[in-house]
Order: C-alpha cells, then structure tokens, then sequence
C-alpha cells in the first residue's frame, strides 16, 4: 500500500466532518426560523382568542344593558302606579346587581384590549425580525449549500480513487463515533490511543509495508509514518 492511500483517507474523513458541521449549522439555521415562526403562530392564536373573548363580553354587557332598560322600565311602571316599596326595591336591587356586573365585564373588555393592541403590537415587531432573519438565514443557507456541494464532489471523487477495503473500512470505523476520529499511530510499540501493545511484525506491516490494520481494542485505523 502507498502512503497516498492513507493521505485519502485522512482527507475523506475531515471532508466528512466538515459535512456534518455545515448540515448541522443548516438545521440550527432552519431551527431558528422554525421557533420564530412557532412563535409567531401562538401569538396569532393569541389574538384570535383575545379577539373572540372581547366579542363575548360585549355580547354580556349589551345583554345586561338590556336587562337594565328592561328592569328600569318596570320598576318606573310600579312607580307610576304607585306600587308598594317592596316590589320597586326588587327591581332596584336587580338594577344596582346588572350594574356592577356590567362594570366588571367593562373593566375586563379594557384589559383584554390592552392585551390585544401589545400582542398586536409584539407580532408587527415579529414580523420584521422574521423577514430580517429569513434574509439572514436564506443567505447563510445558500453559502453552506454550496460548500456542501463542493465537499460532495470532492468526496465522491476520493472514494472512487479509494481500493474498496479502505473505504468500507473507514465508514465502518467513523460510524463508531470514536473520541478524536477513526484514526491512530503505533507509538512506542502500543496504540497511541488507547495504549493497546502491538506486536513487533504489526508494527512493521503498519510502518514499512503500509498495510491497513486497526487496533484491536479501540477499532481505530492505524496510520503509517508519513500519512
């Protein structure tokens, strides 16, 4: 085996990783976009909610208005005939109720409208950020996507150079996940890694014939001197 072929090696695995750090710089992008416009949706769904709960309550208080012109009407009525006291108290105490009631729904109808204005307010800010990002975002994208490309094609064209033992081993290995990559050296007659002892003729195959050999503790690929 020559020296190049390991070189690949290394090369196809930083390409790799190089990969992986743009596709996960493109999902945190797309996440960012993502909780924004999950943000934008609740504050949407707030409004609508807010919007229906004013509705309702000025529902309640014109049907308390009426039951106060109604009640009003009766109590004049009694008046008017000279009914005794007990009954006009009735009809002013039914009054003086529907009044703070319709108090309470007014007091509630100013507050739910001062939500409604900040929450109004808080999405047209939303808006802007997100257009501002989404350009931020869309540009950061395209720039990753093209270097993606360029790593693709360089990949491609190395694990075509590769024999086939080399790259099956090598996404065997990687896929392993192993602390400081797929890669190690025979140093001082052990793996440099995992302190593994290698015997004198693999140390030889490794170092002079270049043969492809991993340890067999930690898996990782052993690299000759010089790659």
């Amino acid at each position: 085996m020559s020296v190049e072929l390991f070189m690949k090696l290394k090369e196809i695995e930083s390409l790799s990783r190089m990969r992986t750090s743009f596709e996960l710089q493109n999902r945190e992008h797309n996440a960012r976009l993502s909780k924004l416009n999950d943000t934008r949706q609740e504050a949407h769904a707030r409004t609508v909610k807010l919007r229906q709960e004013v509705s309702s309550a000025n529902s309640a208080l014109a049907d308390i208005e009426v039951r106060i012109r109604t009640a009003s009407e009766q109590k004049q009525r009694l008046f008017d005939i000279g009914s005794d006291e007990k009954k006009i108290s009735s009809f002013t105490t039914e009054i003086d109720g529907l009044e703070e009631s319709g108090l309470v729904l007014l007091e509630e109808v100013a507050q739910l409208e001062e939500e409604l204005r900040d929450t109004k307010e808080f999405m047209s800010g939303l808006e802007k950020t997100i257009l501002e990002i989404s350009a931020e975002v869309n540009s950061d994208v395209a720039g990753v996507t093209i270097e993606l490309s360029h790593i693709e094609l360089r990949l491609s064209l190395l694990l075509n150079e590769l024999p086939t033992e080399f790259s099956t081993l090598l996404v065997k290995t990687a896929a392993k996940n192993l602390a400081h990559g797929p890669f190690t050296r025979v140093e001082n007659g052990s793996c440099y890694f995992c302190r593994f002892k290698i015997s004198r003729t693999d140390e030889s195959e490794i170092d002079m014939q270049k043969n492809l050999k991993t340890c067999s503790q930690c898996s990782r690929i052993f690299l000759p001197y010089g790659a």
